[in-house]
């Protein structure tokens, strides 16, 4: 369990409001790591007043820092094993706000333990989240290891896990949209959960989809209901810091960023370039942007990439039409979800510019029906949900190289499947 040791500082909100800055303290940091070979590495990531990453920690250290105020976020550790992998992090507790002084020593304490989100591919159907372990994905009928009811909600759009693996969800009731934030600990919904919203998101909004960014700011993709104006907000990592280390709630983004050309965008993800993928059912296009608009405040942008999917089957030109969700697999290659005429296409190459663009592969309409999501994951396949509208939701795996199926799991639960995210994710 989390431990968290001030020994020369008070605990109290109002010492850490009077942290003076000026001479030289030491940070102690203890990370009691479980054995085990990493895919990706835990850490702590020390973070200056403005933000700043001063350091990041990945073994039991003392630094010798400036007298001030720091933030302390405990980025998760992830094993590759079977089909999902597992995810160690704090379990409670995950960003802390720390005070160093001149001449003294600050310690820290965090202890790695399995995260019980990690090992599953969660579902977003109705008003609640799924979470199904490997065994359950290994059968014919599953039923889910976790239920996460969703308050404030009648339109789940969108779910991820930050860095330190708390759970976030987008969710648009009556009266302005909302974020759901849940701790590792409580993704059962053993844990209220923090609540963001008031401010902007109360302007008539409704979010299509979350990502976290490689250096863990949150993009939400936003559709105004009352205005033509459609793209992205993004939040930085100090701003997120603030909500999780001291409840301190934004109430806008740090960029707001139209995108030119989009008129009803439904997925996003971050490609292996660093760039931010869109899937827009409006125009049929998938679009990128640069993803270096950090704290940018009010901008708009043009895609650098804008395409619709075509190719020449013997009966005819054909197109992808209405994508509604996107990913990338191990080898960096894109591939899109089709709602209208259901189909799921791989593309090998990443598009540019804005043409068309023929898919490398294609599964058809002969086996989908109401296709949406898209997951790959760690044993080579992709997976969507389905929904054959018969009493079950269905969750289907792909091979990734030859688009053969390989797994359909039908379940009661999920009735229609939306989103689909592994913990931990995989890109």
């Amino acid at each position: 369990m989390f431990l968290l040791l001030l020994l020369l500082i008070a605990c109290s909100s109002s010492g850490i409001a009077d942290c003076d800055a000026g001479g030289t303290g030491s940070l102690s940091l203890t990370l009691d790591l479980p054995d085990q070979s990493w895919a990706a590495e835990p850490s702590v990531r020390v973070y200056s007043e403005d933000g700043a990453v001063v350091q990041t920690v990945e073994a039991t250290e003392t630094l010798e820092l400036p007298g001030g105020l720091y933030t302390l976020a405990a980025w998760r550790g992830t094993v590759d094993s079977g089909a999902i992998g597992t995810a160690f992090g704090l379990l409670d507790n995950t960003v802390t706000r720390v005070c160093v002084t001149d001449g003294a020593t600050t310690e820290w304490s965090g202890t790695w333990e399995r995260q019980p989100s990690g090992e599953h591919l969660w579902v977003l159907s109705g008003e609640a989240a799924y979470g199904f372990g490997p065994e359950a994905l290994d059968d014919v009928e599953a039923d889910p290891a976790i239920t996460l009811d969703m308050p404030l909600t009648n339109d789940l759009r969108g779910l991820a896990f930050d860095p330190m693996g708390n759970l976030w969800t987008a969710t648009s009731p009556t009266y302005g949209a909302r974020f759901l934030v849940y701790p590792p600990s409580g993704v059962d919904g053993s844990a209220e959960p923090v609540v963001v919203g008031g401010g902007r998101f109360d302007d008539q909004i409704q979010f299509e989809g979350l990502q976290f960014d490689e250096s863990g700011h949150l993009w939400a993709l936003v559709k105004w209901s009352n205005s033509v104006e459609i793209g992205l907000w993004q939040f930085t990592t100090d701003q997120l810091h603030a909500l999780l280390g001291e409840g301190t709630v934004p109430d806008e983004p740090a960029s707001d960023v139209e995108v030119e050309g989009l008129e009803g965008p439904d997925d996003l993800a971050v490609g292996p370039d660093g760039r931010l993928w869109i899937a827009d059912y409006g125009s049929n296009r998938v679009v990128a942007i640069d993803g270096d608009l950090v704290a940018e405040g009010t901008v708009t942008v043009s895609p650098e990439v804008s395409f619709k999917a075509r190719w020449e089957p013997p009966t005819g030109p054909g197109d992808g039409i209405g994508p509604t969700a996107l990913g990338f697999d191990a080898e960096g290659r894109l591939w899109v979800n089709y709602w209208a005429n259901p189909m799921l296409a791989r593309f090998d190459s990443l598009p540019t510019g804005s043409d068309q663009w023929t898919p490398d592969l294609r599964v058809g309409d002969d086996v989908l029906s109401l296709v949406a999501g898209l997951a790959p994951d760690r044993n080579g396949r992709v997976w969507y949900g389905n929904e054959p509208q018969d009493g079950a939701g269905e969750l289907v795996a792909l091979d990734r190289d030859d688009g053969t199926e390989t797994v359909r799991v039908r379940s009661a639960d999920a009735l229609a499947p939306s989103t689909l995210v592994f913990d931990p994710s995989f890109r």
